[in-house]
């Protein structure tokens, strides 16, 4: 397939974030090389109040001249926490913690997560933060009691400085471990309603941080409603929180649609095979009984792209719209017809990569910022628009950040 590029949706807010710093006062403060978490710029509004600070990121060593060591807790393999992944790992090279020639890689289409961490255990170079093998893990893979105890034996010898984790089950396993490093939580649909912090302004614990975005998924659905108007959405989902299902519901709610939900959980099931019959029998009623006018593929729902778009299948022969929940994978795949992706990994990843700079500089994560508004990042699959008979407008085409056709 070969992919086009239109023009961007909406500026990067980071872009707009940065603009606008630049008409702000600014007291300086001097850097403390032995300290890195010492706040370095102050924002100071017109009554000389500090409104905002910001805290050192770029790279240092550790106090007895060592490096700092980032370990890594992830389900399993999956194109869009790598493609997250990946786009922090490029912002630490890019800060300078790290140096490498080119990551062997492709975030479009690779999906194994430990693979890169390991492959940077191996060859990424630098004096100030390394990798090791045996602090990447895959939840899938190890046991939680594995986890728990190699984590515990790292930090005893400290040997390991911070954890990230990626999703939602990974960040509520280790946070409950209840270990005293810093724990950073990202891509996480909802950490606020799945009980790992407080608050936007306030993570509840000085070792916690989790990337919050509260309005990405309500304003998602509400672009899919505006472009499909549809009165009845499908949704099939394990964990409601994990697939957003709340917001949805909101969304809902606010402009008179239905969902037609079923809970199914995948690891409930020992039978792969009976897990996607199951499935497939699900999607056949909501095209026969329900009367659906579109679905929404949810999150770890069909991990695998080749059999999402052979199950989608199914609505595409009712000549009904599939949007992704996430996961651009799907639509370049033809599992899905569109996407307005939440989560924008590339505009993201700097972000997160300055919130690991300034936990290895000494601040606390729980000092630390954790709102970041992803810009909209839309892309359309052309074939499977023509496969159902969908005539995108062209505001939507040239909205589009990628169009996949094959021709």
């Amino acid at each position: 397939m070969k992919t086009m590029k239109a023009m961007k949706l909406l500026k990067r807010f980071a872009a707009a974030v940065l603009a606008a710093a630049g008409l702000m006062m600014f007291c300086s403060c001097e850097k403390d090389p032995t300290n890195g978490g010492k706040i370095v710029e102050a924002q100071v509004g017109s009554d000389g109040e500090i409104t905002a600070i910001n805290r050192a990121y770029k790279p240092i060593k550790k106090a007895d001249g060592g490096r700092f060591t980032l370990a890594y807790v992830d389900i399993d393999p999956y194109n869009e926490t790598f493609r997250m992944l990946y786009y922090v790992i490029e912002s630490l090279k890019d800060d300078g913690w790290i140096s490498y020639d080119e990551l062997p890689f492709d975030p479009e289409t690779d999906s194994d997560s430990l693979a890169l961490m390991d492959w940077l255990a191996d060859n990424a170079e630098s004096e100030y933060m390394s990798f090791d093998k045996t602090a990447h893990y895959y939840t899938t893979v190890s046991t939680e009691d594995e986890i728990r105890e190699s984590l515990k034996q790292h930090i005893e010898n400290h040997e390991i400085d911070a954890i990230l984790t990626m999703g939602t089950s990974p960040s509520l396993m280790v946070e409950g471990f209840g270990f005293d490093i810093p724990l950073l939580m990202y891509a996480v649909s909802d950490p606020i309603g799945s009980g790992l912090i407080v608050s936007a302004e306030d993570s509840g614990n000085r070792n916690y941080w989790a990337h919050v975005d509260s309005s990405a998924y309500s304003r998602q659905m509400q672009y899919y409603y505006d472009t499909f108007s549809f009165k009845k959405i499908g949704s099939v989902y394990g964990d409601e929180v994990v697939c957003a299902l709340p917001d949805y519901r909101s969304v809902a709610e606010q402009n008179g649609f239905e969902i037609a939900e079923y809970k199914l959980e995948r690891e409930s099931f020992e039978d792969e095979n009976e897990y996607y019959s199951r499935l497939e029998s699900i999607y056949r009623r909501m095209v026969r009984e329900d009367g659906i006018d579109a679905y929404i593929l949810n999150t770890d729902v069909i991990p695998s792209v080749e059999k999402a778009a052979e199950l989608m299948q199914i609505f595409y022969d009712a000549h009904i719209p599939v949007v992704a929940q996430v996961g651009s994978a799907y639509v370049k795949g033809g599992a899905a017809l569109m996407i307005v992706d939440p989560r924008d990994a590339v505009g993201t990843g700097p972000f997160v990569s300055n919130i690991i700079g300034s936990v290895f500089n000494g601040s606390d994560p729980g000092d630390l910022e954790q709102e970041y508004v992803s810009s909209p990042f839309l892309t359309l699959n052309l074939d499977v628009a023509d496969e159902i008979e969908y005539k995108p407008s062209f505001e939507m085409l040239i909205a589009c950040e990628k169009i996949i056709c094959s021709q």
